[in-house]
Order: structure tokens, then sequence, then C-alpha cells
């Protein structure tokens, strides 16, 4: 028999008493109560009044508790003290999801072995949630078993869910071992930090626009020091002895050397637009996390087609290299953005895709799309969609070419809709 909404009303009413803390002041000297060596405490101070005023028997279960309060706090204490501990991981750079391991190597130089140690913090993240309200999350690694008098290093399997620096804590080793009534903690002194790097997409497609591979920042072709053979010239103040043409050298009585040069290309800008999208933290976190993720396959597939690119990061331009080192600049910056979206202030307003910058020059704006407007003039941005705007041409016969709009539903196959964009995209550019 379901209860009636009297019934419901006084159930809330009792709930609402047991849960509401009606001393608040008082929880600084009674906090010790909420871990299970407070309670031994009290046991073992209950029995020895007992075996003073009332039966011997107090005495036995005393001497009971005492030991199990100073195996209980003496070993745990002992393990985190003794032991030398060294955190690092195998891999400097990671990605998101990718499996690795952390290398811990241990020195016991206790004559016992020592159990259930633990790994605190390593990967702990600062996030809210508005269900639960937590405040952080963490990934703990355990250790069984550690001989006695032995060094050995140890192999905890990791697989990091979240982009960015870690340890942004500091690591502790803990031991709870053998009642797990009292957890000692103590930092790790070596510790080695690694960077988790944003998820990249696997692209099967192949895109019809690409770059030289020793091409400049640009347009037409620039003299240089490598690239297609131009022609030659006089030997000039500076010049390379390797680009002497010596037989032309020998022939003329003074010194020509080859002038090369290659098809220059104007970097592509990639512009991730960090705002925040209507919804749970949970939903807004995941819409960030995937504009970052998209905009980090972008950069692989600029880099890997040798095109030259700009990364900007909301109105900031982030400092990327030419060359090898680009897609790794750019993705260090990429995993360095925060995992929630700061909150928008009344001064600043919302940044909605209809008050951020526009797209200037060629490239990609990767932002949080809005499916529909609200009363005012605020915009309501989706957590579901990520927009995408690609212009690969800035002018067509002196006519401005405008930016396609594109948008990438987060509930459906994200590489196959980003696939379909860029060939779009490479199409209207071969085709202007």
């Amino acid at each position: 028999m379901q209860p009636n909404s009297r019934t419901r009303s006084i159930l809330r009413i009792f709930y609402s008493l047991l849960y509401t803390d009606f001393c608040p002041g008082a929880n600084v000297y009674v906090y010790w109560l909420r871990e299970p060596v407070g309670w031994f405490v009290i046991a073992l101070i209950s029995s020895v009044l007992i075996g003073a005023f009332f039966s011997p028997v107090g005495w036995s279960m005393a001497a009971g508790l005492a030991v199990v309060l100073f195996l209980g706090l003496g070993f745990p204490w002992l393990a985190t003290r003794v032991l030398s501990c060294k955190l690092r991981c195998e891999s400097e750079e990671l990605y998101e999801g990718e499996e690795a391991c952390l290398l811990l190597s241990v020195r016991n130089p206790l004559p016992i072995p020592v159990l259930g140690l633990v790994i605190e913090n390593y990967f702990r993240v600062p996030v809210e949630d508005e269900e639960f309200d937590l405040t952080l999350r963490q990934g703990d690694c355990g250790l069984a078993r550690v001989p006695a008098f032995s060094s050995a290093e140890y192999r905890l399997p990791i697989q990091p869910e979240f982009r960015g620096h870690y340890p942004n804590g500091d690591p502790v080793l803990a031991c709870a071992f053998p009642f797990g009534i009292y957890t000692s903690r103590r930092a790790i002194a070596s510790v080695q930090t690694v960077l988790v790097r944003p998820h990249l997409l696997a692209l099967v497609a192949e895109c019809e626009f690409s770059g030289a591979k020793l091409a400049d920042a640009g347009e037409g072709n620039r003299p240089s020091n490598h690239g297609d053979f131009l022609g030659v010239r006089e030997f000039q103040r500076g010049d390379s002895l390797r680009s002497i043409h010596w037989v032309q050298s020998a022939r003329l009585d003074e010194l020509v050397v080859c002038e090369r040069g290659g098809p220059q290309k104007s970097p592509l800008k990639i512009h991730l637009f960090t705002a925040r999208c209507a919804g749970k933290s949970a939903d807004a976190r995941d819409n960030l996390a995937w504009r970052v993720r998209i905009a980090a396959t972008l950069v692989d597939l600029l880099s890997a087609r040798h095109i030259p690119f700009e990364l900007w990061i909301d109105d900031e331009q982030k400092p990327v290299p030419v060359g090898k080192a680009s897609a790794g600049a750019a993705w260090d910056h990429l995993a360095l953005v925060p995992l929630d979206s700061p909150e928008p202030t009344s001064a600043t307003g919302s940044r909605s895709s209809t008050t951020r910058t526009p797209l200037q020059g060629t490239g990609f704006a990767i932002h949080c799309f809005a499916s529909c407007a609200s009363s005012g003039t605020e915009t309501v941005l989706d957590h579901r969609l990520v927009g995408i705007e690609v212009r690969l041409r800035e002018t067509t016969q002196g006519v401005p070419h405008p930016a396609e709009a594109h948008q990438v539903d987060l509930d459906q196959g994200i590489d196959r809709q980003l696939e379909q964009i860029l060939q779009e995209a490479s199409r209207d550019c071969v085709a202007a």
C-alpha cells in the first residue's frame, strides 16, 4: 500500500530532523567522533571505568581495546613514516582515456611486510557537481603488499579521464592496515608531473585542402634557404656555403648561390571559445571538453598536412612555433584549458554565439551552439550541440568569403560529423 500525502510529509519532516545540524558550533569539538578511532577511544574509557567501579571484566575489555588501538594507530603511522617512496609516470605526456602506468619505487627497511598502501590525490580533479555537491574527484591507486627488507618498483595501472597537469595537488601515501580505524597519510617527497592532453578523434576521410611542407606565413612564392629551385644570384653575406653553385662560380670567377623558395600559405586560425552553456555543471563540462577535443583534432589535421595555423583561446593568442613542434605546443595549451567554463558575470554578460568576436581571416571558430533564444538579451547555449564556423578562403575574386556555420550533435557520431564538415568546407574551397 502506497503512503498517502500526509504520511509522506511526516516522513519528510522526520528525515529532515535526522539530517539537520542543530549545533554547528560544536562540530569542532566532536569532529573526531566521525572517525572509527574516536568510538574505540570512548569504548576504552568506558571499559576502564567499568573495571574500576563495577567488574574486573572491564579490565580485560580495556586491554583488548588498547591492543587494537595500539596496532591500529601505530602500524599505519610507522608504515607511512618509514617507507621511502618515489612516484612517476612512465610517460610525461598522456591523452584522455589512454591507459598508462604509474611507477612507484618503494623501499621497505622494516623486518615485516607492509600491507594496504594507497596512493591518493595523484589524479585529483577539482570539479563541481550540482546534484551531489562534490568539490573534488580523485582517483586512488592501491598496493596490496610490500615485502620486508625490499626495494622494488611497482606498476600501477591508470587511465586519466580529464585533461590537465597532474598532480595538481600533493600526492600522499596512505595506510589504514590492519583494522581500518585510522588512516595515516604522508606526502610523497619525489613526484614527477605528467600532462594529459585532449583526446584526438580518428578522422578517416581525406580533405582537399593541403599546405606546402616547407611553407611559411604569407602569400605567393618567397625566396628562402629551402624549397624549389628558383634561379641563381650573387653571393651575399650570411648565405650558407652549401647553397653555393660551384660550377657557375668557377665560370664567372665569383661566388654564385642557388636561390630557392616555395609557395607560401596564410596561417589558418583555430579559435576556441570557452563560453559556458546552459544546463548542469556536468553537461557544461562535457560540452567544453568536446570543444577542446575538436580543436585538438583540427590541430592534428593541419599539422599532418603542413598547414601553418594560429591557436586562439577566447581573446588570447597562444604562442605556437612553426614546424614539427607546432602540434605538441598547441595540444599543451589546450590541455591547460580549465575543466569548467567561468560563470558569466553581470559586468561581462553571457558570451554567446551571437555576441562573441566573429572569425577574422581564415580558419575555424569552435563555440557552444545557440539552439534557441530566451526572453531578454541572454542567449541559451545548448550543451548537446557544438558550433563550428569554417572559412578556408578569405576572399573570392575580391568578394569576402562568408564563414559557413555547422553544428555537431554530441549525441551522434562526432567523428563522422566532423569529417563531413571538413569535406564540405574543402570542396567549397577548391570550387572557389
